[in-house]
């Protein structure tokens, strides 16, 4: 009986994928903007960007999907999104690099985006805004600025000029960008490239500044330059009215056509026929020399994995460090302690991890030069401190109160008591919890790319920004992260087994306690 109810779910699952590719192919083929222009139509546009108030305008009747970027090229190509809203030349580079089962329309919008550079109201550079207005005419009249359009833009140009930085530099110039939209900022390698990328080192040796960058997600570029994090955005940002609520912008860089990608069923007829052709093995293998082994790329891996590492460990070990130093304030009913400690269970446990992030990184660190590494640290340590408390209650309060008495029959003090007796049975009983609570910890440092950390699943956004491909950067992200979690759980374990009163010789157990011979 139980195998006829799996074999009919399964076949329900099945059904549901059929009339949903069904449904999703049944659509009719889009050629025309007015098309879109309908309440059945799924419409991606970047959140918080020019063109999502553009389709409001002009495609009024339309559903609106937030969505940036490769996730949003993706979602167009499996028919998920009907089309997708973005600057036209950033979408044919996609293409002419290889994107797949997507085609842009002949129609553009017909409003067009303003790139500008956003600049931080809380820069400490002299004079900054007109400063890089200044810079800006310069280089639009002495035909610079065109030039650098011309290489990235319209020839798709990727050679990166050497531009000499100060020596002896006056300022500290700090640029954020995000790393993800060729050409404009993305990783060459291990190194940063494209248009934002010379106009920043351009700027810099203008400005007889050193130049440092910080990447983010656009999600969290805006507020880390309205805290102050970072002296300007380069980042082919484009005005909108909010955005200059919240920061002021420079003069505008160049005007950029909004195009229209829509599926292209076609493209992928035909990819399906190329993949029949050159086989499944075929197609993994370009897919790994392009995740890993063009421009190093696997190096950027290693780095995101050592960072993830990095957060991890320490999190960890101060966590439990801190969780383990409450527990011990409060154990014996210190009643401001434990107020206190309720009070801070309560608010950091009961927000999102990544609200908390944001908070220590944009509001309560945001006069501070710290890192975002170290506020992830910070974070993940205040979260995991919670949790290992938690845990040291239950596991402590489940042990009988007559060991208690038994001990103190022995001899032992109260902290021989609780260190050689008390703790060593209440450890074995927690232990599952704490490895759940590693786990989750592991998984919840992929939230870290909001606050400018360069971790592993940021990596991989970073390669599928390069590669326009999901499969290798995501299943690559998901395996590593299942063999660090097996990694920590395995040192776990074999602390669990050290620690283990039942692995322990009689006379470890025994020391301190003093036995009288009944002669």
């Amino acid at each position: 009986m139980r195998k006829i109810k799996i074999i009919l779910a399964l076949a329900m699952i099945l059904s549901g994928i059929i009339g949903a590719s069904a449904f999703a192919g049944s659509k009719d083929i889009i050629e025309f903007k007015a098309q879109l222009n309908d309440k059945s139509m799924n419409v991606g546009v970047g959140e918080g960007s020019a063109s999502m108030l553009i389709v409001e305008k002009e495609l009024p009747e339309a559903n609106m999907v937030y969505l940036d970027g490769v996730s949003a090229y993706e979602a167009v190509a499996q028919g998920k999104l009907d089309a997708y809203v973005y600057e036209r030349a950033q979408m044919q580079l996609a293409i002419d690099s290889g994107l797949k089962g997507v085609r842009l329309l002949d129609e553009n919008m017909d409003e067009s985006l303003h790139i500008a550079v956003g600049i931080s109201p809380k820069c400490e550079i002299d004079d900054f805004e007109n400063r890089l207005n200044k810079f800006i005419t310069i280089i639009q009249s002495d035909g610079t600025l065109d030039d650098m359009y011309d290489r990235w833009i319209v020839k798709n140009d990727e050679t990166m000029p050497d531009i000499d930085i100060p020596e002896d530099p006056k300022y500290h110039l700090i640029v954020g960008t995000t790393g993800i939209v060729p050409p404009y900022s993305y990783y060459k390698g291990t190194d940063l490239s494209g248009l934002d990328i010379e106009l920043a080192y351009r700027f810099a040796a203008w400005l007889d500044a050193d130049l440092e960058f910080k990447i983010y997600d656009y999600s969290g570029i805006i507020p880390a330059a309205a805290t102050g994090d970072v002296d300007c955005i380069m980042a082919n940002l484009n005005v909108t009215p909010e955005r200059a609520q919240a920061l002021k912008f420079s003069i505008d860089l160049f005007d950029q056509k909004i195009g229209i990608m829509v599926r292209d069923d076609g493209s992928i007829n035909s990819n399906t026929q190329d993949n029949a052709t050159t086989g499944f093995f075929n197609n993994l293998k370009t897919g790994f020399e392009k995740t890993f082994i063009r421009e190093n790329r696997w190096s950027l891996f290693f780095k995101g994995i050592l960072v993830t590492i990095i957060i991890t460990l320490l999190s960890i070990l101060l966590g439990t460090a801190l969780g383990f130093g409450i527990f011990m304030m409060c154990k014996d009913g210190n009643v401001i302690a434990n107020r206190i400690t309720n009070i801070y269970s309560k608010l950091v446990l009961g927000m999102p991890m990544v609200v908390l992030l944001m908070i220590l990184y944009y509001i309560i660190f945001a006069n501070f030069s710290i890192s975002g590494m170290l506020v992830s640290i910070i974070g993940f340590t205040l979260t995991f401190g919670a949790s290992v408390y938690g845990l040291l209650q239950l596991g402590v309060s489940a042990i009988d109160v007559g060991q208690y008495e038994a001990a103190y029959a022995l001899g032992h003090n109260r902290n021989q008591t609780f260190f050689r007796i008390i703790l060593p049975q209440a450890l074995p009983l927690i232990m599952d919890s704490y490895k759940g609570e590693i786990i989750g910890l592991i998984k919840a440092t992929a939230i870290v790319g909001y606050i400018a950390v360069q971790d592993l699943t940021k990596v991989g956004d970073i390669v599928r920004s390069r590669t326009y491909e999901a499969f290798f950067p995501l299943i690559a992200v998901a395996i590593i992260y299942f063999g660090l979690e097996w990694l920590f759980l395995f040192i776990i374990k074999r602390l669990a087994l050290w620690q283990d009163p039942k692995n322990k010789k009689q006379s470890k157990l025994m020391k301190g306690v003093i036995i009288h011979d009944q002669d």
